[in-house]
């Protein structure tokens, strides 16, 4: 009887003991982010490479409680379509299969990012000027009135075919002078006029990006005057595999002239 209230003692302590761990804390990461790609596209019959050419895999940041980048189990992905454009290797480098797209989740812990869907692609070979040039007139008014030109162009594969999801970059290398450095007279924007220099084509392989010029901030008397019309250069260029495009770079040249002064 002694020994039967002494085993049934020590089995209640451990239970107790058992019960005062605390399993409140998360087995994993309390946040994670966005599925993150080395590229907004992958290449039919090739892997997905960052933005040097070098091949990359798909990844996830994980956060602590407080927001903080933490160390987190291995991050996991599937492909949810059954399109089977693309497949998943060991080390989650995407590798392009058939032209179309894929979409892609991932998860660290019971975790999981937003869908994904990444189009495989022509390989890109070529970009081209797209828009017809014209002069940029901009209108005198209050501080906030700009004039824009937009600069389009097209990204095509060595048979003319396009090529969607690739990065472009845009850089204004000549503009007429601005007063304050600190507010551009003239700067590279989206359609929302926020400066943005770069942009990835779309399915027909089209890119397009405006130059923005606020009349206010110029400090060019003559040009302000309307007397004299000067000109801004924009050079786009684009690569695969480390090497930039034929035609690359794109040159836009803008004439700029101030009218209703």
């Amino acid at each position: 009887m002694t020994q039967r209230v002494f085993t049934s003692v020590v089995l209640v302590a451990v239970v107790l003991g058992l019960a005062c761990v605390d399993m409140s804390a998360p087995k994993g990461p309390a946040s994670i982010s966005g599925l993150r790609l080395p590229s907004p596209s992958v290449i039919v019959g090739d892997v997905m490479r960052d933005s040097t050419g070098t091949p990359a895999p798909l990844t996830i940041l994980a956060y602590d409680a407080s927001g903080a980048p933490t160390i987190a189990s291995t991050a996991e992905f599937f492909i949810t379509d059954s399109s089977k454009s693309a497949h998943l290797d060991g080390s989650n480098v995407l590798t392009g299969d058939k032209i179309g797209a894929t979409v892609i989740v991932g998860q660290i812990g019971s975790l999981q990012t937003s869908a994904v869907t990444v189009p495989v692609t022509f390989q890109p070979f070529k970009m081209a000027h797209s828009g017809t040039d014209t002069t940029l007139v901009v209108p005198v008014g209050d501080s906030s009135v700009k004039g824009s030109a937009t600069l389009n162009l097209l990204v095509k594969s060595a048979l003319d075919s396009a090529s969607q999801g690739i990065v472009v970059k845009y850089s204004l290398t000549r503009a007429p002078a601005s007063a304050d450095p600190a507010h551009p007279g003239v700067f590279i924007a989206d359609n929302s006029n926020k400066r943005a220099s770069a942009d990835t084509t779309n399915s027909s392989g089209a890119s397009a990006r405006h130059l923005v010029v606020v009349w206010a901030f110029l400090s060019d008397a003559a040009l302000l005057a309307g007397t004299k019309t000067d000109t801004a250069i924009v050079e786009a260029r684009a690569s695969y595999k480390g090497a930039e495009l034929n035609g690359s770079p794109v040159r836009f040249i803008v004439p700029i002239r101030v009218s209703g002064k």
